[in-house]
């Protein structure tokens, strides 16, 4: 009668470090998940950041996801080379790249080292003056489209400009206004200059009499 062949052993549980670096491995699949999820869903608010020169909080998601992938990668690596499974001189090398594109990509001082000031804005004030109605006219229509900030100081000319003799210099000055406040506070008619400036004298704009 042939003999009974012995049990197969138990499988042996995965050892420690062998547990440590999968770990390591799905963070790292994790995370570059979250980054390229971020990088789609934040490209358009990081684009109108930058346009502005203001910080993004999408800009910090990124760098903290991507200072958390070279991390870990870092033990991730660090692991494979100690298990005699990776150079180490290759490590370094891809860890150390990592490192300097974490760097470029950090908002702060190295930000300064990238970008350039951005140059002032023209001053609109003597084409609002113009004796020229189409430079008036196009004076008044770029208004809109400055900062909030800087097209505030245009308002009490735009208001002139309510009052006028070209059609599309009023037109232009008009709708300058309107986009500003974001909202149609004067209305049509010969009272409008007055209801604009009660509107924005409640918004700190002065009007020299």
């Amino acid at each position: 009668m042939p003999a009974m062949p012995p049990d197969a052993p138990a499988s042996r549980p995965p050892a420690p470090r062998f547990r440590v670096r999968r770990l390591l491995l799905y963070l790292l699949y994790v995370l570059l998940i979250l980054a390229a999820a971020v990088a789609i869903w934040g490209a358009p608010a990081l684009e109108v950041a930058s346009r502005e020169g203001r910080h993004s909080p999408v800009a910090l998601v990124a760098a903290t996801l991507l200072a958390a992938f070279v991390v870990a990668f870092a033990l991730y690596r660090f692991q494979m080379v100690r298990a005699g499974r990776y150079h180490a001189g290759k490590a370094f090398v891809q860890v150390g790249f990592g490192i300097l594109l974490l760097l470029v990509v950090l908002p702060g001082p190295f930000e300064k080292l990238r970008r350039t000031p951005p140059a002032p804005p023209v001053d609109l004030t003597r084409q609002l003056a113009s004796a020229d109605a189409e430079a008036r006219a196009m004076a008044a229509e770029l208004t809109r489209h400055r900062k909030p900030q800087d097209a505030k100081r245009y308002v009490p000319r735009l208001v002139e400009l309510l009052s006028d003799p070209s059609a599309e210099v009023r037109r232009q000055a008009r709708a300058s206004l309107v986009d500003l406040a974001g909202q149609d506070a004067g209305g049509t008619g010969d009272d409008a200059p007055a209801r604009w400036r009660a509107h924005w004298s409640t918004r700190g704009v002065s009007f020299s009499n």
